[in-house]
């Protein structure tokens, strides 16, 4: 079965925003395309949020929900989560239940309601457990975080169902076994829940899904009668629609027990910094009740929302749609435990120090201070982005330091293979690059001096170089010159200037057309075959490093162009 989350990799385009956005760094790089990593996703569908090409793609949903309703005439019922009031406020309560009817479902049902068994059994669960800290089961994203990532708290996990599960349960219990439920709201881990409790809950649909759904329906939910008496079934929820803000779960508890506090989080980094130092201190309170929502301000902030109002609009529309309602019906016999195990997929000290080391060495960092935790391959540390390479999740070229020294190894190289002198010189006339050619050119001083610098980088082309005004012209026209030839003595040059950047970066070309040796058609093929054999690594290093390897790329271009024109056979 296709995951909730997924990758198009002929969309993917080796950015790793995913990987430096993802909190639990379930991306595998392979082959320049990221992937999901399964055994590791919580899920929480930010990736989906963040990518800049939409290469991440959420699991479809609506094609099963049609195909069930079709199948199950007259036994359909639709959990809707309680942030619908965010999504569809703009539409009467009546008018979005009229049209969800019209889809072929018998009756829509609030999630809140199973919120509401939840918070019942909770308060009931606390009044009897032992004293100490206890986090809630409500959301599935946080839940599976814990068991991945924090996975000693699991026991701390209150043992009762999410809201979904609790609802599907009770729709059971009223309307009998033989229906079928389908849920609608703005979570992907519910798609996830959805799998692992098949039986209750048929599918999962996003709210993008359910718009979707009434526009290949031809339903338009603002145009739909209001007087047609459409009223959620059983009844309307009350304290259980407080759930998709943070803190509402706790709006629902009745009392706090002995000596309980209670306090909410939301947002996965944030869950990560508080369960991670939870043993910090040795003082515990009598019973802490943590309420856990993965997704920042609560499920109003669900990653398969479509309005994109401010949160603080949001969260006013839940506070202001909420109204006591019925009294919670006595379904205290409903099962509602869950037992939840741990699935860890981190080890503290996984990997020795040398096979770090080793790893860190692959790319070129063998020192501390080559430890830049620049984050450009995603990973927080250097260290991080070792590991991940050691477990396979991770690429050598995502490291831009890297690729930036693999880039000006190959371009240094390239530039010693061209048996022409190659000059690259800045604004400021002075010297970013030079091959021994040129500074053999240049006189036994110059080719001495290059011999303990090579290339000379930062060194003054003025005094050095005779025709360094041409440079000068070149550089303050941004007016290209090709093949000039220059009589110096017994010896002549063809000398060519190109930009690589107008009046900020130029490089020359110069022969001595004396010099036996130079064959341009020899030259032309023999820079061909670098460049083909380097061409991928530098145009990757353009898309990482943006100017710093773009020049070298335009560099070779330009050399390439300057001596396959129809007129430089005669130049010899």
């Amino acid at each position: 079965m296709l995951r909730p989350v997924y990758t198009e990799p002929e969309n993917c385009q080796d950015c790793y925003k995913c990987i430096r956005e993802c909190p639990v760094k379930a991306i595998r790089i392979e082959n320049n395309k990221a992937s999901i990593l399964a055994e590791r996703c919580v899920y929480c569908g930010h990736c989906t949020q963040v990518c800049p090409t939409g290469a991440k793609k959420i699991r479809d949903g609506l094609t099963r929900a049609k195909l069930v309703v079709s199948k199950h005439p007259g036994r359909m019922y639709l959990s809707l989560a309680p942030s619908y009031v965010s999504e569809f406020g703009d539409i009467p309560t009546a008018s979005l239940i009229g049209a969800i009817k019209r889809l072929g479902f018998a009756g829509v049902s609030e999630t809140a309601l199973g919120a509401e068994l939840v918070t019942a059994a909770t308060e009931r669960f606390l009044a009897s457990a032992p004293p100490g800290i206890y986090l809630s089961s409500a959301c599935p994203v946080a839940v599976d975080y814990i068991r991945k990532y924090a996975p000693d708290l699991v026991p701390d996990i209150t043992p009762i169902v999410s809201p979904m599960i609790a609802h599907a349960k009770m729709l059971k219990e009223l309307y009998g076994e033989q229906i079928k439920i389908i849920f609608a709201g703005p979570c992907i881990g519910k798609k996830s829940e959805a799998d692992a409790y098949g039986g209750l809950v048929e599918v999962a649909i996003t709210f993008k899904e359910l718009r979707s759904w009434f526009e290949r329906e031809g339903i338009d939910p603002s145009q739909m009668p209001t007087d047609g008496g459409e009223e959620f079934v059983p009844y309307r929820s009350g304290a259980g629609a407080m759930y998709p803000v943070e803190g509402g779960m706790l709006a629902g508890f009745r009392s706090p027990g002995r000596g309980a506090a209670h306090m909410a989080f939301s947002d996965l980094p944030t869950i990560r910094d508080i369960l991670g130092r939870l043993g910090d201190d040795n003082r515990r309170p009598d019973t802490l009740f943590l309420e856990l929502l993965a997704c920042k301000g609560g499920c109003i902030n669900g990653p398969a929302q479509l309005k994109p109002t401010s949160l603080a609009l949001k969260r006013y529309d839940i506070l202001d749609r909420y109204k006591v309602g019925n009294p919670v019906r006595d379904l205290g016999h409903l099962d509602l435990h869950a037992a939840f195990t741990a699935d860890p997929q981190e080890r503290k000290n996984a990997h020795p120090e040398y096979r770090i080391k080793e790893a860190l060495a692959a790319i070129g960092k063998t020192t501390s201070a080559d430890e830049l935790n620049c984050s450009s391959c995603g990973y927080d540390t250097c260290r991080d982005f070792a590991a991940a390479l050691l477990e396979g999740r991770a690429e050598d070229n995502m490291c831009a330091s890297y690729m930036r020294k693999v880039a000006h190894d190959k371009a240094t190289a390239l530039l010693q293979k061209i048996p022409a002198g190659v000059v690259i010189v800045n604004d400021e006339l002075k010297i970013v690059d030079m091959n021994r050619t040129f500074a053999a050119c240049m006189g036994e001083e110059t080719l001495g001096v290059y011999d303990m610098f090579p290339g000379m980088e930062g060194a003054s082309l003025k005094g050095l170089c005779p025709f360094e005004a041409l440079f000068r012209t070149v550089l303050a026209t941004g007016e290209e010159l090709r093949e000039r030839r220059i009589a110096e003595g017994d010896r002549t040059w063809l000398l060519s200037i190109y930009n690589i950047r107008p009046q900020k970066q130029v490089f020359g070309l110069l022969q001595n057309l004396h010099e036996p040796t130079v064959r341009k058609e020899w030259m032309v093929e023999k820079t061909r075959e670098v460049i083909r054999n380097h061409m991928q690594t530098v145009q990757r290093v353009a898309g990482l490093l943006g100017e710093n390897a773009a020049y070298t790329d335009a560099t070779l271009r330009s050399i390439m162009e300057a001596y396959d024109k129809p007129g430089d056979k005669g130049a010899n």
